[in-house]
């Protein structure tokens, strides 16, 4: 069963591990029935915090939460409230941290934990965060997962550890940061509300760092089924030695999603994106999949930055005061966080040609009016290079119930991506083409399957949309980068049809 949260769960920033170890070690309650608590019982006592909260007040729950009350305590779980600025108003195992803001506390990956249960609490209402902690009782560094839900202008949370087995019907899909914007985060909740189907199906989104740490969660963090990433990222791990490709594919794709655009904002002063060398450019927090795309597109348009790691709100901060020269993010487009951006700020987006030398992995694109009334002129558009992005799953052996909790996950989709593709769902939904291949990874065989079973004629129109082609932006007017010959618009138009064709069969 699910080991559960014990005291360091969010106060490793302040507090040795020997030291949290004997914390809980003195106040975890006497085990009620013996065992651990489990992923229903940690909802079960969120739901009674809420209940006190509705009943008798903030003060009342706060309070009764941080003496320690039965109430609050089943076996080795416990409550804890922050609010939205990451402030502890409660907290179960250590009444120490009352009091105190931590917003910044990381995972040992570098997560951003309070962060992301923050964002989750607010956009979405309740939903679980995996990350990964060092059991303080076992002294391992073990997964972990939270269930955290809205209390009003804060949210509560109850966590466990990752031993028990998820049951037959319940799906992980890790998606996005909070701090790449929203896109994979809402395909992650869209799935979540057209295909949860009581106990048969159960959809559970995961806020993860995204990029290749989403690969590496999918290959090895309990719990976490598919993932959401970067096709440009999948390449790298391809052509890296040991890791997927060849005959020990480690990872497999369900399917090819939407294109994902960079977004380059830098200060008014900044005329091109040569003008970026040797300059601070911000690729995102550390271990995000800005990062880790825009780290080679730099690489291969032969510009050197001088790369600096933070949130994108703080980079424009800092952007708009002149410490750093722009940042990127690389996120669908309309980013929510770009929407926000206005050319009184003295802030522009740049153009990034799509140029030879970034071959397979990218795609011309542009950032038109549309998609940015307040920075882009109607008449205007700007070049930029997308990325696609994909869900896939680890190639889990046939007979495993991995296997065949995705194999369940893919006959529910694929049937709904039409209803997926209409509002209120996030319109990159209308990108989709189930028919899509990603050369040189291989695809996880009951989606192969799927599509052999339901493709439909050549001279039929179906109703469903799960084969239609998605719309892609050509980039026109691209200029060439220093040393790098340009793709003609033949080139670019002939690659575009190659790739909107349904494969053969």
């Amino acid at each position: 069963m699910f080991r559960a949260v014990v005291a360091a769960v969010m106060v490793a920033a302040v507090a040795a591990t020997a030291v949290a170890a004997t914390a809980v070690a003195a106040t975890a309650p006497a085990a009620r029935g013996g065992g651990f608590g489990t992923r229903d019982d940690a909802v079960a006592l969120v739901k009674r915090v809420q209940e006190k909260f509705r009943k008798d007040g903030p003060e009342a729950t706060y309070q009764a939460i941080t003496a320690k009350t039965r109430e609050f305590h089943d076996r080795d779980l416990y409550a804890y409230v922050y609010d939205f600025n990451g402030k502890v108003l409660a907290h179960g195992a250590r009444a120490d941290l009352v009091g105190q803001n931590l917003i910044d506390f990381k995972d040992r990956t570098g997560k951003l934990v309070v962060r992301e249960m923050v964002d989750v609490a607010q956009n979405q209402g309740s939903g679980w965060i995996a990350y990964r902690w060092t059991n303080p009782i076992t002294k391992r560094a073990e997964d972990k997962i939270a269930y955290v839900e809205r209390l009003d202008d804060s949210f509560v949370g109850v966590g466990v550890y990752g031993s028990e087995p998820v049951t037959d019907g319940t799906v992980g899909v890790i998606s996005g940061s909070p701090d790449s914007d929203d896109t994979s985060l809402q395909m992650a909740r869209d799935l979540a509300a057209v295909l949860n189907d009581g106990d048969r199906l159960r959809i559970l989104p995961m806020v993860g760092i995204g990029g290749t740490q989403n690969v590496r969660d999918l290959i090895g963090l309990r719990g976490v089924d598919v993932a959401l990433t970067e096709t440009g990222i999948l390449n790298t791990f391809r052509r890296a030695k040991g890791q997927p490709g060849g005959a020990d594919d480690k990872v497999v794709y369900i399917a090819k999603l939407f294109n994902e655009e960079a977004h380059l904002v830098a200060r008014s002063d900044i005329g091109s994106i040569e003008d970026l060398q040797g300059r601070k450019v911000n690729l995102g927090e550390r271990g995000g999949g800005t990062g880790d795309l825009m780290r080679e597109i730099f690489r291969r348009l032969n510009i050197r930055i001088d790369e600096v790691a933070m949130s994108q709100t703080e980079a424009l901060d800092r952007i708009r005061s002149g410490e750093i020269a722009a940042t990127v993010l690389v996120v669908g487009k309309p980013s929510r966080l770009m929407a926000g951006l206005r050319p009184a700020d003295g802030l522009h987006f740049l153009a990034i040609p799509y140029v030879t030398s970034l071959g397979a992995d990218y795609l011309p694109a542009t950032l038109s009016h549309d998609d940015y009334p307040d920075m882009i002129a109607p008449d205007a558009a700007v070049d930029t290079v997308a990325v696609g992005a994909a869900l896939v799953t680890y190639n889990w052996p046939k007979t495993s119930d991995r296997y065949r909790r995705v194999e369940k996950f893919v006959g529910a989709l694929f049937p709904r991506i039409a209803e997926l593709q209409r509002a209120p769902h996030h319109v990159k939904w209308r990108e989709v083409n189930l028919a899509a291949k990603l050369p040189g990874l291989a695809r996880f065989e009951p989606a192969e399957a799927w599509l052999a079973r339901n493709r439909p004629p050549a001279d039929e129109h179906s109703d469903v949309n799960a084969f239609a082609p998605p719309q892609r932006p050509l980039g026109a007017g691209t200029a060439p980068a220093p040393g790098t010959p340009a793709l003609n618009q033949q080139q670019l138009f002939e690659e575009f049809l190659n790739w909107k064709r349904p494969p053969d069969r």
